[in-house]
């Protein structure tokens, strides 16, 4: 059994995570990352923010390669209304798991299929409540001296290291890596872009 596209397929993305996962299902795609500026709009819901940036970062490959399927995505942490973005050292990691401990946050991916020469664009955004344990100090200072929660919004990351501060995932675990693959598929099949053999 296999999984076809009816399109070119570009994930606009330079993400590694929602690379693998597209992989996952057994996809064939190109990576063109559409870089824009993702700086937040005065008074932008964090619903708001990932939908506008999944649809600029789709529209900006789409409309070079208007006869491919592109999907363009954006995933944030969010705690208290405040969004998390990714920690730029040990300090601002040390921060954003100590606001996370004990607590329950969410987390919300805005993805966009678009094509342009089939008049296609489709924007959904998938919310995901996670738990966080209590984190010790010892389990602080070891993970904020790894590697991981440098390229990822609040800091950590569900299919790595960080899974062991994770009590529960309400919702999708896929978005909480950074696609939600369950429901990109299922936006696929509505515009009859997938076929399974």
């Amino acid at each position: 059994m296999s999984i076809s596209l009816t399109h070119p397929f570009i994930l606009a993305s330079a993400s590694p995570r929602r690379k693998e996962l597209l992989l996952s299902l057994g996809l064939k795609f190109k990576i063109l990352p559409g870089h824009i500026d993702e700086t937040y709009l005065e008074g932008e819901s964090p619903r708001a923010h990932v939908r506008r940036l999944s649809k600029d970062k789709a529209a900006v490959i789409a409309a070079r390669y208007p006869d491919a399927l592109v999907l363009g995505a954006d995933t944030i942490v969010v705690i208290d209304g405040l969004i998390l973005g990714k920690p730029k050292n040990k300090k601002q990691a040390r921060e954003m798991l100590q606001q996370l401990q004990n607590r329950q946050h969410a987390v919300l991916t805005g993805f966009t299929l678009t094509c342009v020469n089939t008049r296609v664009s489709k924007t959904k955004v998938v919310r995901s409540g996670v738990r966080f344990k209590e984190i010790s100090p010892e389990e602080m200072n070891w993970y904020v001296n790894c590697d991981e929660p440098y390229d990822k919004a609040g800091g950590y990351a569900v299919q790595g290291k960080g899974a062991s501060f994770i009590k529960s995932i309400r919702g999708s675990y896929t978005n909480v890596i950074g696609l939600p693959l369950c429901e990109v598929l299922e936006e696929l099949k509505l515009i009859n872009a997938v076929h399974f053999r």
